[in-house]
């Protein structure tokens, strides 16, 4: 997923959690489901961006995820994420804001920190567009990859799918044969 989608998490408490949660319902964003350990929102426009926000309430793991598909407009994210986050829910200010690799890449409530967040977010979709092309469409982080192979726009093809089904197959194949095992030779 890495590659089709920028995340960013900000590490909450107990009560961050819940503030965050009457936040993003205040905000009015669109909730899509509902677990024991998390709750997804979502906050899109059919013509312009798609951005997921997991509300992850496990005692041991409590954290607001962003996640952003790299097929959205970099101009585009920003505003709604100010929209549903400033004003801050109590317990968010001043936490770290960070990527998928543990970087710090903004202070939340600090000047500038969603200015930031778009940053990051944009040099990221600039490798997507070199990888993959300018490609726009407001989707979900999780339907990127199969979006961009039905529109044949990737570089991927039926060849190259085909190639890699082979390579798993083989992989397990392997795992399932004991050390040392030859092939039956069918005589």
């Amino acid at each position: 997923m890495g590659r089709e989608a920028a995340t960013y998490e900000i590490a909450l408490s107990a009560d961050a959690a819940s503030a965050a949660m009457r936040c993003l319902d205040a905000a009015g964003c669109e909730q899509l489901g509902a677990g024991a350990e998390r709750i997804d929102f979502v906050l899109r426009d059919p013509a312009r961006y798609w951005i997921d926000l997991r509300l992850h309430h496990a005692p041991n793991d409590r954290r607001l995820e962003i996640r952003i598909a790299l097929t959205n407009d970099t101009w585009s994210i920003r505003a709604p994420l100010e929209r549903v986050l400033t004003p801050l829910p109590d317990g968010l200010e001043g936490v770290a804001v960070r990527d998928d690799e543990g970087r710090e890449v903004a202070i939340a409530g600090a000047d500038g920190w969603t200015l930031a967040l778009e940053d990051d977010f944009g040099r990221r979709r600039d490798e997507f567009v070199a990888r993959i092309g300018d490609f726009n469409a407001p989707i979900s982080a999780d339907h990127v990859y199969m979006y961009l192979h039905q529109t044949r726009w990737n570089i991927d093809n039926d060849n190259e799918l085909a190639w890699h089904r082979e390579r798993e197959i083989a992989a397990m194949e392997e795992m399932w044969s004991p050390e040392g095992d030859e092939p039956e030779s069918g005589e």
